[in-house]
C-alpha cells in the first residue's frame, strides 16, 4: 500500500504535467482556458480523477469535459514520456463546480455586507 505522502506527490506531479499538456497540446481542440483545480488519486496510483474549471464562458462545460475525456490516451502517452512512473494512472475528467459556487457565495456576501462595494452607508 502506498503512503499518503507519495499519493499526494504523484497527484501534484500529474496535475502540473496535465496543466502543461492541456495548454500546449490541446489548445487547438477547443477547450478554451482550463485550469486543473485538483487531482484525486487512488491509493494504488492506478486512477486519477481530474477536476477542472473552464474560465472562458463561451465554452460549454459538458463539451470541455467530453473533449478532455476523449483526449485521455494522448495525455497518458505524454505523461508516460514526461514522468518516471511505473504505471501512468487512468484519467477521468470532471468539472469542478466549487469555484463557481464560491464566486456566487462571495458575491452574495459582498451584497449583504455594508461598505464592501466601496460606498460607505453612514
Amino acid at each position: 500500500m502506498q503512503g499518503v505522502d507519495r499519493v499526494r506527490r504523484v497527484a501534484e506531479l500529474v496535475r502540473r504535467e496535465l496543466s502543461q499538456i492541456i495548454v500546449r497540446d490541446l489548445g487547438d481542440y477547443g477547450v478554451g482556458i482550463v485550469s486543473i483545480t485538483a487531482v484525486d488519486m487512488t491509493r494504488d496510483l492506478r486512477k486519477a480523477a481530474v477536476y477542472v474549471t473552464a474560465f472562458d464562458g463561451s465554452h460549454d462545460k459538458e463539451k470541455v469535459i467530453n473533449i478532455l475525456n476523449e483526449s485521455v490516451s494522448v495525455m497518458r502517452k505524454t505523461l508516460a514520456n514526461r514522468l518516471e512512473l511505473r504505471r501512468v494512472p487512468e484519467l477521468e475528467f470532471h468539472y469542478d463546480f466549487s469555484v463557481e459556487r464560491d464566486m456566487r457565495l462571495s458575491n452574495i456576501i459582498d451584497q449583504l455586507t455594508p461598505g464592501r462595494d466601496g460606498s460607505d452607508e453612514s
